[in-house]
């Protein structure tokens, strides 16, 4: 029996099954399935998770060990800048370590925890449909809201693991425990928000693809409205309350501690399922309640591999040109301020004066660039996904090959790079042009943003022999060790040999654009896809 008969048509009457269990039917047995399926997963998730929590705290207490340095790490933080890419300032003990932590740390925590969730809804619901998973599950005895039922209940599983954790790790380095379990809880909280926003985004849209992008925007748009809320009102504004993460921040942990707001978390999210429920009851199965472009009748065509790979990632790369803009104006913006704490911090100064007489506009776009690089990744990676799906199978059973459709992939991917880190340099030519009164540093710093683009496309064709040899944990391991030698090389004193080994840290760009580095960073990245292609040619599909 197909599973399309076991749903009713859009618009019609109440679905029909058929069996008489009730719309959660079987959700246990899928809970466990999803638990199987995800425990490596979900386990280096949670174990990255908490580590971070153990080293954060001697990190800064390493960076910043007496309170003079603590007192310029906040006046820092009291920028617009530090605003937007940290939390608000209460005007108390902000130079307590618990408090430092909860400023810096919430937000990335937030941000890390809601991508987890968000990504594990979607991957039990929307991409199980859209694969064909799905019909295979709703042929058994196995109500219509099972699927999305056992997602949620694995991420809320999750999220109380990561809260006990997480919690354990931060006290166990000597901080108070009742303002560390809030600040935990407040970061899982809003993570239960955003899988709540990915199982309603799961209903509205067909593919899996845009209903993660839509996710991800309202992650975005809410860390974007919480830090202009913070900006004009440093201990949080009206504007500040319209977004979830500053709910969490304002539980005010090791500041002035109050619970009620992680019960405005707590409606939201069940808010949010609630909407779910009712959005699941009311569409067709393998169907969005929005409609997608390409079922639209003025739909354009898409021409050519390189341009159904384009189009495919048009919405991740949008977003993500977007959100480094945004990225790259506040690093901008705190150019000045850097500077000034450069001179009172040893530490500050060694990675600045590391990459040359401009080693503030060379660490910034750096740290762009390593952003960018889970942006190549995730688009190159995209083609195990479309074999998963059977879009892969569809191209490859035409006239093109795999090695066309895997090198146009990458091709793909670096054209999305260029395109990324250009309004990446953008925005942070304009945040620095602003506060140094210098417009010619808005081309300088755009072109920077651009030369990045040999050392991303290195990681692509990583990402691509990720794809070919069937391990995407290759690709991920590549953008954690770019990620860690630029964040953490010289806070750790890591031998000059291996940072070096990293494509992003050897590009130096507005300091000095070595121009033979960059060509070999072609040669290898072009070396990288061919052998890729290579080995995507001898193996099965899917």
């Amino acid at each position: 029996m197909s599973a399309t008969t076991l749903v009713r048509p859009h618009g019609s009457g109440r679905h029909e099954a058929p069996h008489t269990g009730s719309p959660w039917t079987g959700t246990g047995a899928l809970l466990r399935l999803a638990l199987r399926r995800d425990r490596v997963r979900l386990s280096v998730w949670i174990l990255a998770l908490t580590s971070l929590m153990a080293y954060a705290p001697n990190a800064i207490r390493l960076a910043y060990p007496d309170a003079a340095q603590r007192l310029t790490r906040v006046e820092l933080l009291k920028t617009p800048a530090g605003m937007m890419l940290g939390g608000p300032m209460f005007g108390g003990n902000e130079t307590d370590l618990g408090a430092m932590m909860a400023n810096e740390m919430m937000l990335t925590l937030i941000v890390a925890a809601s991508i987890l969730a968000i990504l594990t809804v979607l991957r039990h619901t929307r991409a199980e449909e859209e694969g064909g998973t799905a019909e295979l599950v709703l042929a058994m005895p196995v109500g219509r809201s099972a699927r999305t039922a056992a997602a949620l209940i694995l991420v809320g599983g999750v999220n109380a693991v990561l809260a006990v954790t997480m919690t354990a790790a931060m006290t166990a380095t000597g901080f108070d425990l009742v303002d560390t379990a809030a600040m935990c809880l407040g970061v899982t909280a809003v993570a239960m928000v955003f899988g709540a926003a990915a199982a309603v985004t799961a209903q509205l849209w067909r593919q899996s693809r845009t209903a993660t992008g839509a996710a991800m925007a309202a992650l975005g748009l809410a860390a974007l409205v919480r830090g202009a809320g913070d900006v004009i009102v440093p201990s949080g504004s009206t504007l500040s309350w319209f977004s979830p993460i500053a709910w969490a921040q304002q539980m005010r942990a090791f500041v002035d501690l109050r619970w009620w707001p992680l019960a405005l978390l707590v409606v939201l999210a069940a808010g949010l399922v609630a909407i779910a429920a009712v959005l699941e009851g009311r569409r067709q199965y393998d169907a969005g309640i929005i409609a997608s472009s390409a079922e639209r009748p003025s739909a354009r065509p898409v021409r050519g591999v390189l341009g159904l790979h384009l189009v495919l990632g048009r919405g991740q790369t949008v977003g993500w040109s977007a959100g480094l803009f945004v990225a790259g104006l506040a690093f901008g913006s705190m150019t000045k301020s850097l500077l000034d704490a450069a001179a009172g911090n040893e530490l500050l100064a060694r990675v600045l004066s590391a990459q040359g007489n401009d080693g503030v506009y060379t660490t910034m776009t750096q740290f762009l660039a390593a952003a960018a690089s889970a942006y190549v990744a995730t688009a190159v990676l995209r083609v195990e996904g479309d074999e998963r799906s059977g879009l892969g199978e569809a191209v490859l059973a035409g006239s093109v090959s795999r090695w066309r459709w895997l090198l146009s992939a990458v091709a793909s991917a670096a054209i999305g790079a260029a395109v990324v880190m250009f309004c990446a340099g953008l925005g942070n030519g304009i945040g620095a042009g602003l506060v140094l009164g210098d417009p010619p540093i808005v081309v300088r710093l755009t072109l920077a943003g651009v030369a990045f683009v040999p050392a991303l496309a290195v990681l692509a064709g990583v990402s691509a022999l990720a794809v070919a040899v069937r391990q995407r944990w290759l690709a991920w391991l590549a953008v954690t060790f770019v990620v860690a030698a630029l964040y953490l090389g010289a806070l750790l004193r890591l031998p000059r040999w291996l940072i070096d080994l990293s494509p992003v840290g050897r590009t130096t760009a507005p300091s000095d654009v070595p121009v033979a580095a960059l060509a070999a960073m072609v040669c290898i990245a072009t070396v990288f896809a061919v052998a890729a292609g290579w080995l995507y040619r001898r193996r099965d599909v899917a």
